[in-house]
């Protein structure tokens, strides 16, 4: 496996997800179908939802990934990133071939639309998910959907056996089998994500606060980010009932959103892992989040 970072002692947290070399093309607005418009920048940066979301958590707590990356200059790139925000890479493996790749086009607004191709990602099997984990035995572990649909149910079903937090983020949404959301403590989505899994369907005058509380049939604990208006929180297990509350975030000029997502969510898992409520780590995120779109890269 690749890497030279330093291990982390058990428990911590492992981010099992994907590794890509952002290409993120600036433009003044998006090209209609057929048409062709200059852009105003370009710039190569490392993402993919895992390594973004580890780099998150490694700010906060130690944070081990689980990946694949391919044999090519940017498969040592991404590794480097990783390791220079203090993730260790140890169980992210080398594929003969290429990395993967995302070509992210952001408007003046600072909205993005983003295409992913896999590469070496797809080569991450649910075998070699287990045997990472068997050997960090972290005490919280965040997957996302960009993965094979093996890794996830391999991540569901080792924190089922092992006890440990099981933290999802089902991006890009995809259908999942009810067993593998029930073990969610977050679910972690946006609104086209919640609208999902909401087993009431569409939510009606926009509440998203029923909607948490609706999701909560399906999930241990809900998050559903908002993005300028901030998040929404919902936990089942209180001695009175649900509790579902709104969580404002700061307004702020936007810059660029891209990895907005995977900073809250990185942040999430690690605050929650050293002890926080869903509450505290959620507003700590958000506001993390917030920082990010605010700056310029």
């Amino acid at each position: 496996m690749g890497g030279d970072a330093m291990g982390q002692a058990p428990g911590g947290i492992a981010v099992v997800g994907t590794l890509n070399l952002d290409l993120v093309v600036r433009v003044e607005r998006r090209p209609d179908v057929g048409e062709t418009v200059l852009g105003t920048g370009y710039s190569e940066r490392p993402g993919g939802k895992g390594a973004n979301q580890a780099a998150a958590a490694a700010g906060v707590g130690p944070t081990a990934l689980v990946g694949a990356v391919g044999s090519d200059d940017a498969g040592r790139l991404l590794l480097d990133a990783a390791e220079s925000a203090g993730v260790d890479t140890r169980f992210v493996g080398r594929r003969p071939g290429p990395s993967g790749r995302a070509v992210i086009e952001v408007d003046e607004s600072g909205d993005n639309r983003i295409i992913v191709v896999a590469g070496a990602n797809d080569e991450l099997a649910g075998g070699e998910v287990v045997a990472a984990l068997d050997e960090l035995r972290p005490t919280s572990v965040l997957t996302q959907l960009e993965s094979p649909r093996a890794v996830t149910v391999a991540v569901a079903g080792w924190c089922r056996d092992s006890g440990a937090r099981f933290v999802l983020n089902p991006s890009p949404v995809a259908d999942l089998d009810p067993e593998i959301v029930a073990l969610a403590d977050p679910l972690v989505v946006n609104e086209g994500e919640a609208a999902h899994y909401d087993p009431g369907g569409p939510v009606r005058d926009g509440d998203v606060e029923e909607q948490a509380r609706r999701l909560l049939s399906v999930a241990r604990s809900v998050v559903i980010t908002l993005g300028g208006r901030g998040v929404v929180v919902a936990d089942g297990r209180h001695v009175d009932g649900p509790r579902v509350q709104h969580i404002p975030v700061p307004e702020v000029e936007v810059v660029d959103t891209t990895g907005a997502g995977d900073q809250f969510v990185g942040t999430l898992v690690a605050s929650l892992d050293r002890g926080q409520t869903l509450v505290e780590a959620s507003a700590a995120s958000a506001q993390a989040a917030t920082e990010l779109v605010a700056r310029e890269r």
